[in-house]
């Protein structure tokens, strides 16, 4: 088989925005991948339905991308899996934010979300479990890395609704507006997540 990890990554890359390696020490090696969310394209859609969470905009957009992936990885002769549904872990079993700073797709913001040059903290992730071999990402150069759009700027920090929002960090999780438990519904019973630190960081705006 060879290594096909340039093959794959190609592939996938002409699909997402976004691509990268990374290696988790439960997962093995996960290709980490990225769309980025816009109001023609929202993966931020999220509803119940029976009282179970429903991703209908991982559903739409990011769901037939990944069997597209999955195939072309599988017809090369390696094993390939979404992790979660969608390739968006359950809660607790992933941080693709981790992840996605540790592949190199972008640095950590001042308000814990992946920043990129292009598409600033816009990106929505998933995650793929593969057996191919490849060479293994420099955890101490890639991981931890600060944004540089962050080093003058704490306007994230300054919207937060609910203040929990520390440099580089959530000081409460349970308390974000954003987590699928608390959002707020819309008429149509869509749930709404709060993305007040999303519209007023400059990364990506040019």
């Amino acid at each position: 088989m060879g290594n096909s990890i340039p093959e794959i990554l190609d592939f996938t890359g002409s699909l997402f925005d976004v691509v990268g390696i990374a290696g988790h020490a439960g997962y093995g090696k996960l290709l980490i991948v990225g769309l980025e969310s816009k109001p023609e394209r929202n993966l931020d859609e999220f509803g119940l339905e029976n009282n179970k969470i429903k991703l209908f905009g991982f559903q739409k957009y990011m769901s037939p991308l990944l069997e597209s992936a999955l195939s072309f990885i599988r017809e090369r002769g390696y094993a390939a899996e979404p992790v979660g549904r969608y390739g968006y872990p359950l809660q607790g079993q992933l941080n693709l934010k981790e992840l996605a700073v540790q592949a190199g797709i972008g640095k950590r913001g001042k308000n814990s979300l992946v920043l990129h040059n292009k598409y600033g903290p816009r990106l929505r992730l998933a995650a793929i479990k593969i057996d191919a071999p490849s060479q293994s990402q420099d955890e101490a150069t890639q991981k931890e890395m600060e944004s540089p759009f962050c080093r003058n700027c704490s306007l994230c920090l300054e919207a937060c609704p609910v203040s929990i929002i520390e440099p580089y960090r959530v000081a409460d999780i349970s308390r974000c507006l954003s987590r699928i438990e608390v959002m707020k519904k819309d008429r149509n019973g869509q749930l709404i997540p709060c993305d007040e630190c999303l519209k007023v960081c400059p990364a990506g705006k040019g």
